[in-house]
Order: structure tokens, then C-alpha cells, then sequence
């Protein structure tokens, strides 16, 4: 059986080969066409070049990537909250800007790129993807970027690389800007507040003092007051915080969900100084009456939104200092230079791929035609064998 076996391969090698033989014309003839049309191909395609440019991130720009959020992470620090997860934590990838459609658009306007591609503009989903395939942008494990850019024009290919970063750090500002300009309203917006609040309050104790002659509480009721205006000042600082994680990323941030318990729990404690004896005396304030109470009232009142105010006021002046900077998120390492040899094509990979395809398909061919020209000697024996009966 074994050597059944062993013939059978034998005689299926030496038909292997004298097929091969028998077709050695075809076949080079095939390859050689082949290999001429590799090398035309390879000869008429474009020449395209490739510069790169390498980037850090600046370390001044890693608050930047948060907005507002540099402004109050010390502040936040107070409260152990740093460490919360969640979209609060504000930061994003610098991929984010460097793979946006704003930056292509901004390439392909800037160098008309349409005219070079041959795409109009008014296909232009078709133009960003024919430009975005020939520029790559990588994040190294090292913590850099390198992003390159494939033109057919080498000089054009360095300066599009090294255009690249600057349109993307524009981009990166404007965003910035814009997220430091809606914290900045809204804090200016509480800090309206709190200066209206303010006016009120010290117009009611000029009134108070001057129908009751009273100028300075006891020493009891300014204990009381710096208490209260500690807890209620705790109490808005908590508010203030909820009402900005809430209107910029919603009921359900980490963040939100904290401060919003923290100045329930504050309310409590305040309700439970203010309506359970023991804290002023034996009575709870909201059964005292009197004129010094009620000037405890409007002084603790008035010192609580002073220290607000004072909370406030540090956090706005860096907010409007950042509004103005022109941060550099993106630092260039090396520079893109114009390349001195080309990228692709690869025409020695293109000549040697078309030519083992020639040869491969070459012998499928001859196969085939030796099964077809096989088939009809059987099909001429079979016809014979019939019309002899």
C-alpha cells in the first residue's frame, strides 16, 4: 500500500513537471509581460515624500487641556475631591485635537489641496478622507507625538508637517479660551450676587443701627456670627460648586453629586444650630427675639457673603488671567525638514510582487489549458467509443 502510495506521488510530480515543460513558453512569456508591466508601472507612479515633526506636550498646557479647571483644582483640594473620577476631571487626549476635521480643513484650505487632488470642494467628505489618509498622527509610548505628512512635493510636505502643529495649538487656545469664558460668567455671575447681597445687607444694618444705637454685638453673639458665617460661607462654596459641575456636565457628575450632599448636610447643621437650644444659650435662635439677635442675624448674614466674595475673588482674577494667555499646548522637538529620498512607491516591492504574480498566474494557466485540452481527447475517445456501438 505504502509503496502504491509512493508511486502515485511520483507519477503525480513527473506530470507536475512535464506540464511545466510542456508550457515553459506560455510561461515565460506571461512572466516577462509581467515584469514589463511592473516596472512601466512602477516607473509612472508618483514619487511621494514623507516629513514628520516631533512634539511634547507643554507642561505649562496641562491644566489648559481642563479650562477653568486650573482655576479651582487648588480650591477643590479643601474639599478631597481631586481624587473623583469621572468627566468632571476635564482633561482630554491631544489626539482629540491633532485627528479633528477643523485642523484637515484648515491644511486643505490653506495649501488648496482640492487643486492638488483634483477633488472639488464641493466633494468634500471625499477630499478630507484622500488628505487625511496621507497624514498619520502617532502617540509614542515615551509620551510624544509624531505626526507625517506624505506629499509629492518634499518642501510642501515639511512645511505642511510644521504648519500642522500651529494650526492645531490655534485650535487648542480657542477651546480653551471658550471653556475659561463660561466658567468666567458664570463665577461673575455669583459674584454679582454675592455684591447685591452684600449692599443689601449692610443697608439693613445701617437702618438697624441707627433706630437702635447699636454698633458692636456682644461678644456671645460675635462668637455666634463668625460660626454661622463659617458654616453658611462652607455651605456656599458647596452651592457654587454644584450649580457649575451641574450646568457643564450634568446632575449625574461624580463631582455634583458630592457637593450637592455636602451642602445638604450643611443645611442640616446650620437648621439644627439655628432651631435646637444650646448653641447661643438655652434657647434655639429661632425663638430668641430682641435687638442684639437680630443684629447677630445681619452681621453673621453680612460676614457670610464676605468671605464668599473673598473665595471668589482670587478664583475670577485667575480665570481672566488665563482668558488672555496664549498657552503652547503642543512644543515642537524636532522640526520636519524637507526629505531627501522618497517614501513610496516601493518599486522594487511592486516589480518583484507583479512578477511572482505573473509567474503564479502564468501556471495556473497553463494548467488550465492542459485540463481543457485533456478534457477533449477524453470527450473525442467517449464520442468515438459511441458512434463504434
Amino acid at each position: 500500500m505504502e509503496n502504491k502510495n509512493q508511486d502515485k506521488n511520483v507519477h503525480d510530480m513527473t506530470y507536475f513537471l512535464f506540464v511545466l515543460k510542456k508550457g515553459r513558453i506560455t510561461i515565460f512569456i506571461i512572466t516577462f509581460l509581467g515584469l514589463a508591466i511592473s516596472v512601466l508601472a512602477a516607473l509612472l507612479l508618483p514619487m511621494w515624500y514623507a516629513a514628520s515633526v516631533n512634539l511634547v506636550p507643554a507642561v505649562s498646557s496641562q491644566d489648559a487641556t481642563g479650562g477653568a479647571g486650573s482655576a479651582i483644582s487648588s480650591t477643590l483640594k479643601e474639599f478631597g475631591l481631586t481624587s473623583l473620577g469621572g468627566q468632571s476631571e476635564g482633561t482630554y487626549s491631544y489626539l482629540v485635537i491633532l485627528q479633528s476635521r477643523t485642523v484637515i480643513d484648515s491644511i486643505i484650505n490653506l495649501y488648496e489641496l482640492d487643486k492638488e487632488y483634483k477633488i472639488p470642494k464641493s466633494k468634500m467628505t471625499d477630499l478630507r478622507q484622500q488628505v487625511s489618509a496621507n497624514i498619520e498622527v502617532n502617540y509614542e509610548k515615551e509620551g510624544n507625538y509624531v505626526i507625517t505628512v506624505w506629499d509629492k512635493d518634499k518642501n510642501r510636505a515639511a512645511e505642511i508637517a510644521n504648519n500642522y502643529v500651529n494650526i492645531a495649538n490655534g485650535l487648542a487656545i480657542d477651546i480653551f479660551r471658550q471653556d475659561t469664558r463660561l466658567s468666567k460668567d458664570y463665577f461673575e455671575d455669583r459674584l454679582r450676587m454675592v455684591d447685591s447681597s452684600l449692599v443689601a445687607i449692610g443697608n439693613q444694618m445701617a437702618k438697624f443701627s441707627s433706630s437702635t444705637l447699636m454698633f458692636s454685638p456682644l461678644d456671645q453673639a460675635k462668637a455666634f456670627s463668625t460660626s454661622m458665617s463659617e458654616l453658611k460661607a462652607e455651605q456656599a462654596k458647596y452651592d457654587i460648586f454644584y450649580e457649575y459641575y451641574r450646568k457643564n456636565f450634568g446632575e449625574n457628575d461624580p463631582l455634583a453629586i458630592t457637593f450637592k450632599k455636602l451642602s445638604t448636610e450643611m443645611d442640616n447643621k446650620i437648621s439644627d444650630i439655628q432651631n435646637k437650644p444650646g448653641f447661643v444659650g438655652n434657647f434655639s435662635l429661632a425663638e430668641a427675639t430682641g435687638t442684639g439677635v437680630e443684629y447677630m442675624r445681619l452681621y453673621a448674614d453680612f460676614e457670610t457673603m464676605t468671605k464668599v466674595k473673598s473665595f471668589l475673588m482670587p478664583m475670577i482674577e485667575k480665570i481672566r488671567s488665563d482668558e488672555i494667555k496664549s498657552i503652547q499646548n503642543l512644543l515642537i522637538v524636532d522640526k520636519a525638514i524637507p526629505p531627501d529620498k522618497k517614501d513610496k512607491p516601493k518599486r522594487s516591492l511592486i516589480v518583484a510582487g507583479g512578477t511572482l504574480g505573473s509567474f503564479v498566474i502564468s501556471i495556473l494557466i497553463v494548467f488550465l489549458f492542459n485540463y481543457i485540452r485533456e478534457l477533449r481527447r477524453e470527450f473525442k475517445v467517449l464520442e468515438n467509443k459511441l458512434a463504434d456501438e
